[in-house]
């Protein structure tokens, strides 16, 4: 008894044997393969005697390939040998002290047509250089279907290392690791031109595929087409003269990362990508480049990349973020872009922490899934150049670049949702030198965070910002060097907050809707906008389509107000609110700029009750020649102070208010010229009634007394003495 696939790969061996009995007896195999089996027990009909696998087996192209290969090296090395010494029929020779040196005279003489005998090939093979013996082991092992393993660690080769179209199924000790096995084993040797393994199939046992570290490779090494691996790749402290392409490789462990270049010099580019037939490059367990170095660029396109969701107790070199971890380029440095472009999906954690890179751009189509934890993370990384994350782009989890430096722009135009703590963007303390646009965005359920960061500039046309009752956007503490524009259907739900900010250009709102369904932690008001003590030097355009249902911009300061008093909400705090002018708001027609009656309005809407408000109000309409419409402004504020104190004065205090009001508050000294012109009405009209003549009285010197009549007869006139005398002694003296 047999199983299907050990007679599978002989009858491909036999149908490739060079002589035609084996070749025969291959195809006999075969053929019977197809037949039913015999069962005279049974009445019913048998099926195949061997499954489809075994019935269309082919004859292997190894066999072949490597005899031409090997005959070609066997007549060039021996040419200069001289003629087969077959002087002795049966020749006994001596143990060869190295293996190789053995393996490699048994596959010269085996395939040398001339007929040297043993003695002559050995002889030759003890004068060759150890680089040259495994030239010629190697051919013996391109395209081989079926390998034991590969124990290398110190080999030399000065040519190409080719398993291409090999089968290696194998896991072998050595004293390089105590803790994994291997099927290949290369760690320290040096490989003069390229590793080939290119539709080749590497089976670790449940161990690792091939273990190389230190292994230092002339060329490029080569992991591609239908290359697939059961077991991890490790090649830490890697040294590769050429690119490392996995271009359709498929590579899996179910422990430790898949691909591990920790420490590794690449002074090529990275390839993970399809091969021309479609295949997707597979890689389940996690791709491991932790301070790697590589010269040319990262890229990674219609890949699937999955992360071990835990890592197993016991593995003693595991980091304690390794957990969820899909590709982890900590400290890593790479000379041109990292890029993720086609339908790329990595589920799990993409550390890029403190690495140093050209540039990062995620493309239209590419998913990152780690939801509810970080999904990639920039922190305290340096970016020499520009950082994008493209629409149609998602990303499930956190993106964190606290710490972060780029010097050139940061574009965040996809889907982001399912945040860790609730931060969806965590970029506190980051450093933008161009600028950062959030053109398109979508984010549901975090915030997005800028606090204490420096940019350029920062530009959120027609993003949609979700987070009822926290931060949709934080930019407090925040310097910007241009202008912020919050514009053109910018969607914000949540707060949006721009305390202690400074910004060198505009604050412009024009086409945004900003609305907080409800207060909550950071935010007790429930404000869809802060901006306090925030300075704004470019001037603020708060033409916002709406806003709901409160902002506070106390203590702000800026250079003009462009506004429409309409469109405040119904509650609003603007203590401290300081401006230079007012000014329309950008695409607004038919607005009077210096309104007093809206701006009086206006202010009359505030939340609580500052005279501040009005006075500044007052004092820029005043600077700018209204000196009418500021006077009016400064009215309105005693009103609205009476309106606001009048149910808790006293009435002596209301009384006397009520009559400077009719002055205007001493803003209207004309009026008091209407007063005295009434006063002298009433006194002239006192002496002209008849009632009031009768009691007017006048004396002289001499102590007559006159009344409107004429002299008064003495005892009158001595009455009218009496009654001075009784009210002014001197008088009567």
């Amino acid at each position: 008894m047999t199983s299907a696939g050990v007679l599978e790969r002989q009858i491909s061996r036999l149908l490739g044997s060079p002589y035609a009995e084996l070749r025969a007896i291959g195809a006999n195999l075969r053929a019977a393969c197809g037949q039913p089996a015999a069962a005279p027990l049974s009445e019913q009909p048998s099926p195949p005697a061997a499954p489809t696998l075994v019935e269309y087996a082919e004859a292997s192209a190894y066999t072949a390939e490597a005899a031409r290969a090997l005959e070609e090296a066997a007549a060039s090395l021996l040419a200069t040998v001289g003629p087969p010494d077959r002087s002795r029929s049966v020749e006994l020779v001596e143990q060869a002290r190295d293996p190789l040196d053995e393996v490699v005279t048994t596959l010269l003489y085996r395939h040398d047509r001339a007929g040297h005998n043993y003695a002559q090939i050995s002889a030759v093979v003890a004068d060759l250089r150890p680089a040259h013996k495994h030239e010629l082991f190697e051919l013996s092992l391109t395209g081989c279907p079926s390998l034991p393993g590969l124990l290398g660690n110190g080999l030399r080769l000065r040519r190409d290392l080719d398993l291409s179209r090999s089968q290696v199924t194998g896991a072998h000790w050595t004293s390089a690791s105590t803790s994994k096995r291997s099927a290949i084993w290369l760690c320290e040797s040096e490989i003069g031109g390229r590793l080939l393994c290119i539709d080749a199939t590497i089976d670790g046992q449940g161990d690792r595929s091939i273990q190389a570290d230190r292994v230092r490779v002339g060329g490029a090494v080569r992991l591609l087409h239908r290359f697939k691996s059961v077991g991890e790749i490790r090649l830490i402290g890697a040294r590769l003269g050429g690119s490392l392409d996995l271009t359709g490789a498929q590579i899996e462990s179910s422990d430790g990362p898949a691909i591990d270049l920790e420490d590794a010099t690449i002074e090529g580019s990275v390839f993970l990508t399809e091969d021309p037939g479609g295949r997707r490059p597979v890689i389940r367990g996690g791709f491991d480049m932790g301070s790697a170095r590589i010269s040319g660029r990262f890229l990674i396109r219609n890949a699937t990349i999955e992360a071990h969701a835990d890592v197993r107790a016991g593995r003693i070199y595991a980091r304690s973020t390794a957990a969820g971890t899909a590709l982890s380029a900590a400290r890593a440095s790479v000379g041109d872009e990292v890029m993720l472009a086609g339908r790329c999906e990595v589920t799990g954690r993409i550390d890029m922490t403190t690495a140093d890179v050209s540039s990062v751009s995620i493309g239209e189509h590419c998913v990152l899934r780690a939801p509810g934890r970080t999904a990639l993370e920039l922190t305290n990384a340096e970016i020499r150049a520009s950082f994008q994350l493209a629409k149609g782009a998602a990303v499930e989890g956190t993106i964190r670049l606290a710490g972060a430096v780029i010097h050139g722009t940061l574009a965040l135009q996809g889907k982001v949702s399912h945040p860790e703590h609730g931060s969806l963007v965590g970029g506190s303390a980051m450093t933008v030198d161009g600028d950062l646009y959030l053109d398109g965005l979508h984010t549901s359920g975090g915030r997005v965070n800028f606090r204490g960061a420096t940019l350029g500039s920062f530009t959120a046309s027609g993003a949609r910002l979700d987070n009822p009752g926290g931060y949709a956007l934080r930019l407090s503490q925040t310097v910007v060097k241009g202008s912020v524009l919050l514009v053109d259907g910018f969607t914000s739900i949540g707060l949006v907050a721009l305390n202690r900010s400074t910004i060198e250009g505009r604050l412009q709102f024009t086409g945004g809707s900003f609305t907080c369904p409800a207060a909550g932690p950071g935010n007790e008001h429930g404000h869809a906008i802060e901006a306090i003590s925030t300075t704004v030097r470019g001037g603020m355009d708060l033409g916002w389509k709406t806003v709901s249902p409160s902002v506070d911009f106390t203590d702000a300061t800026t250079t003009f107000l462009a506004d429409d008093p309409a469109t405040w909400p119904e509650r609003f705090t603007i203590a401290g609110l300081n401006y230079e002018r007012f000014e329309k708001p950008q695409g607004a027609q038919g607005m009077r700029i210096w309104d007093q009656a809206a701006r009086c309005a206006w202010l009359s809407r505030q939340t609580e009750f500052e005279s501040g408000p009005y006075e500044q109000a007052a004092m820029v309409f005043r600077q700018h020649g209204y000196v009418t419409e500021a006077e009016r402004i400064l009215i309105a504020r005693r009103k609205h102070a009476r309106q606001v104190s009048g149910s808790s004065a006293k009435w002596p205090l209301r009384a006397i208010d009520a009559v400077y009001a009719t002055i205007g508050y001493g803003y209207r000294p004309t009026r008091v010229l209407w007063l005295l012109a009434v006063l002298l009405v009433l006194v002239a009209a006192s002496l002209i009634l008849p009632a009031g003549q009768s009691t007017l009285r006048a004396s002289d010197s001499s102590g007559d007394v006159y009344s409107t009549t004429g002299l008064m007869d003495p005892k009158g006139a001595q009455a009218v003495l009496d009654v001075f005398s009784q009210s002014s002694p001197e008088v009567a003296v």
